[in-house]
C-alpha cells in the first residue's frame, strides 16, 4: 500500500479533512496548490508539506511528486464551476471563458503523464455527478432519467464545461490506466458540505427549495460531507481487487426527514413510476457500487447532528 501521498488543490476545504484523514491512518501527505492553505478562500492552518505550483505546468506536476516522492495521488484540485457562466456567485473572481475547460482538462492530463514519468502506481480523481448532465442545463432542454435510481452506468449527458471537463477527467485517468498499468479512481461527488461552511439546509420542505440544477431533476437532494469524501479517498488508496479504472457515486446521505419516493413523486412526478424502486432513504443517485467495492459507508450524515435551525 502505497504511504506517500500527494494532494492536489491542498488549499482546498476537501483537502483539509483529505488530509487529516491520511495522516490519522498514517500516510505521509504533502499538499500541492497555486495558493497556500492560510491564502485559500477559507483559510486553515497546517504544517504539513506543501508545494507551491500549477496543475497545468506539467514541470510543477513533476516538481511536486517528487519532493512528495509520492506513491500516490489524491487529485482535488480543480475549478469547480463552469467559467462561461458568470458570476457563478457574488463576489467571485471573474475568469476567462474557458478557463474550466482549460485547467480542469489539461491539469487532469499533465498531472497523469507527470505521474506515469515518475512511476506513480494509483491516482483518486475528485469528479462530480454532474458528469450525469443534470447540472447546468444550457440548453434549457430536460435532463431524460432513464431509471432509478441512477447508477454508474446510467448514460453521460453533460452540457456546461465543468461537467464535460470532469467527464474528460474520467477518460484521461482510464487511458492511462490503460497505456499505464496506473490504477485510477474517480469519485463522482454529490454536493459536498463543509463543518467549516454550511452550504445546505436540511430537512426542509424540498418544494421551498431554489431549482439551482435545472431541467426536470432540480436535485437528488443527496449530498457527502468532507469527511466521507476523505474516508472514501482513504478507500479508494487502499481497495484491492478494483477495475483499472473504476467510477463510484459518493453521497453521505439525502437532507430530506421523510422518504425518498413519496418526495420524487411529489417534485417529479414524470418520475414516478421509476421512483417505486426507491426504498427509504435511498438516493435518487445509488452508492451501492461504493459500498460493495471500497467498503465505503457514510458516517457523518446531518441526521447523527442536533438539527439546525431552518432559514
Amino acid at each position: 500500500m502505497a504511504q506517500n501521498v500527494l494532494i492536489t488543490g491542498g488549499a482546498g476545504g476537501c483537502a483539509r479533512y483529505a488530509a487529516a484523514e491520511l495522516v490519522r491512518h498514517g500516510y505521509t501527505v504533502t499538499l500541492f496548490d497555486r495558493v497556500t492553505p492560510d491564502q485559500g478562500r477559507y483559510p486553515w492552518e497546517t504544517d504539513l508539506p506543501f508545494v507551491l505550483g500549477d496543475l497545468t505546468s506539467l514541470a510543477d506536476c513533476m516538481r511536486a511528486i517528487t519532493l512528495a516522492r509520492a506513491e500516490a495521488i489524491v487529485h482535488l484540485g480543480a475549478i469547480a464551476h463552469n467559467t462561461e457562466r458568470q458570476p457563478f456567485q457574488r463576489g467571485m473572481q471573474t475568469l476567462p471563458e474557458d478557463e474550466t475547460m482549460r485547467v480542469d482538462t489539461m491539469g487532469t492530463y499533465y498531472l497523469m503523464d507527470a505521474a506515469r514519468r515518475l512511476g506513480v502506481k494509483r491516482v483518486v480523481f475528485a469528479s462530480t455527478f454532474y458528469v450525469l448532465g443534470l447540472g447546468f442545463r444550457i440548453s434549457k432542454k430536460p435532463f431524460a432519467v432513464e431509471y432509478l435510481p441512477i447508477d454508474e452506468e446510467h448514460p453521460n449527458r453533460p452540457e456546461d464545461t465543468y461537467s464535460l471537463a470532469k467527464l474528460l477527467g474520467e477518460e484521461i485517468l482510464a487511458s492511462f490506466s490503460r497505456a499505464y498499468d496506473i490504477q485510477t479512481v474517480a469519485l463522482r461527488l454529490m454536493g459536498v458540505d463543509y463543518p467549516h461552511w454550511r452550504r445546505h439546509k436540511f430537512d426542509q420542505a424540498p418544494e421551498a427549495r431554489p431549482n439551482h440544477v435545472g431541467g426536470p431533476i432540480g436535485g437528488t437532494f443527496q449530498y457527502v460531507e468532507a469527511e466521507d469524501v476523505a474516508l472514501a479517498c482513504r478507500l479508494s488508496l487502499e481497495a484491492e481487487g478494483l477495475d483499472p479504472f473504476e467510477a463510484f457515486y459518493i453521497s453521505t446521505d439525502t437532507s430530506l426527514a421523510e422518504d425518498t419516493r413519496p418526495v420524487v413523486e411529489r417534485v417529479y412526478p414524470d418520475l414516478k413510476e421509476m421512483a417505486a424502486a426507491l426504498e427509504g432513504k435511498e438516493g435518487m443517485i445509488s452508492i451501492a457500487k461504493a459500498r460493495r467495492k471500497l467498503g465505503y459507508e457514510p458516517q457523518h450524515s446531518w441526521r447523527n447532528r442536533p438539527l439546525e435551525p431552518k432559514a
